[in-house]
């Protein structure tokens, strides 16, 4: 009966609160998780794939998620779909698919070599295996601001991934990455060729840690509470320190 301010971490769920027959009159703000900076930084491609013993001629795209392939909501199977159509028109010949959070299946999908990381636990191996892919590629049907895609932007990798849920608060199209149309794997598979394509000459690395920097830093979302707070206070008349 008395409203609550709103807090999520994405647009998508801001509007949901809009749509929401209990809540759709209260006060809602988007603000995201925050995310360790210093943690989650651009290091040498190279040293990286050094350490993991991942090929350093190839292109190297990467898929994370708990449990692998297994979650139908994470895409897996629409991912594999589109890189099939990359194999078929032949254009990335010298592309390989890194996979976290699943160790190698007894059946391995033959559309392209793939590379199983296994489940990682910690800031600093997921860290190298970010800074080791060219891109990160999120195909989810359903996903609200998923930590990989931040974590992975924070090191300077582009990402790409349907347009759905919060990934458009993560990703800026063309400028950090490549927003596909919601499960068309036509254009998933566009979006992987047009970052491999581009992401020197736009400098779409530099872009994806300033985009991450300025956007999810625990400064920057410290600030956007307090912020909240403040107005709160004001609100009720009463005095903020």
């Amino acid at each position: 009966k008395k409203p609550m301010k709103i807090i999520t971490p994405s647009q998508w769920l801001s509007r949901c609160v809009g749509e929401s027959n209990l809540m759709s009159s209260w006060s809602v703000t988007s603000i995201a998780n925050p995310i360790n900076i210093e943690s989650f930084k651009p290091i040498d491609k190279k040293i990286a794939r050094d350490q993991l013993n991942l090929p350093i001629a190839k292109n190297l795209i990467l898929f994370a998620a708990p449990g692998g392939e297994k979650d139908p909501r994470k895409g897996f199977d629409l991912l594999l779909s589109a890189l099939k159509r990359l194999k078929d028109s032949t254009q990335h010949n010298n592309l390989e698919l890194v996979v976290i959070g699943q160790t190698r299946p007894k059946l391995v999908p033959n559309n392209f070599p793939i590379h199983y990381m296994g489940h990682l636990h910690d800031d600093i191996s997921l860290s190298l295996v970010y800074n080791s892919v060219d891109a990160i590629i999120i195909p989810s049907r359903q996903d609200n601001l998923p930590n990989t895609g931040v974590e992975a932007q924070a090191c300077g990798v582009p990402i790409v991934s349907f347009n759905v849920g919060g990934l458009s608060d993560i990703v800026e199209h063309k400028e950090t990455g490549y927003l596909a149309k919601a499960f068309d794997t036509y254009d998933l598979a566009n979006g992987i060729s047009w970052v491999i394509t581009n992401s020197i000459d736009m400098n779409l690395r530099e872009k994806a840690r300033k985009n991450s920097v300025l956007k999810f830093s625990e400064i920057k979302i410290a600030e956007n509470y307090i912020n909240i707070y403040n107005e709160i206070l004001s609100k009720s008349g009463k005095v903020s320190n």
